[in-house]
């Protein structure tokens, strides 16, 4: 099985907010809801409010 290409990604956070940046500069993203809500899981994910 081929690995997955990985993304490079900033947590940042302010205001009482945290949000995850995903780095799109060197190759599209493909971002769909299912996967933007396992990464904002705090239990399974990154854990975020917005990406």
């Amino acid at each position: 099985m081929a690995e997955a290409p990985r993304t490079h990604f900033r947590k940042m956070n302010g205001l009482g907010n945290d949000f995850v940046v995903l780095d799109a500069r060197a190759r599209a993203i493909a971002l769909d809801d299912a996967r933007a809500k396992a990464i904002a899981d705090r239990k399974s994910g990154i854990g975020c409010d917005q990406v």
